[in-house]
């Protein structure tokens, strides 16, 4: 498996995120996102509504970061936010939640869509074998009295997404 089909696997994995942006003051600020849909290559789309503080946040930086975290999974990306009025991409990432914050469905007026286009990812994958690769790596660290070094872990890879 390539490190592009580990990372598109990494985010199949999680439903919600940490959607982190600038605030117009320039500080840094993470609520939790449903992820709306994603393509291979590691385009991210969240639905929000227009008028969202969010919005002013990325049209002024829109350099974002996305972060996941379940028990064994992490996953961090970074990259460019842009907001898309588009019906038709509406439609293709529709789940029936969604019509909790829009009622009149994926032709809401209300809908705007968030699309975060990353060039840099990084996840560490410490479940099934991987996990037993970290417990192997971190005891003979301890028994040794060294740091462990996670770079060479094959549960951990740094990515530029296609």
């Amino acid at each position: 498996m390539t490190t592009q089909e580990r990372l598109d696997e990494m985010i199949d994995r999680f439903d919600t995120g940490m959607f982190i942006s600038r605030s117009l003051e320039g500080k840094l600020r993470a609520r939790p996102m449903a992820v709306a849909g994603h393509d291979e290559g590691g385009l991210l789309y969240f639905a929000t509504r227009s008028g969202a503080e969010k919005l002013d946040e990325i049209l002024h930086a829109p350099e974002v970061a996305v972060t996941f975290q379940d028990d064994n999974h992490y996953l961090s990306l970074s990259g460019k936010a842009k907001m898309k009025n588009d019906t038709q991409l509406a439609r293709q990432i529709w789940s029936p939640a969604m019509k909790l914050w829009f009622p009149d469905g994926p032709d809401d007026p209300r809908l705007t869509l968030i699309v975060v286009d990353p060039d840099y990812a990084e996840f560490w994958d410490n479940g099934g074998l991987d996990k037993l690769e970290f417990l192997w790596e971190a005891g003979k660290a301890i028994l040794k009295g060294e740091a462990m070094d996670d770079n060479y872990l094959s549960g951990n890879a740094k990515v530029k997404p296609d």
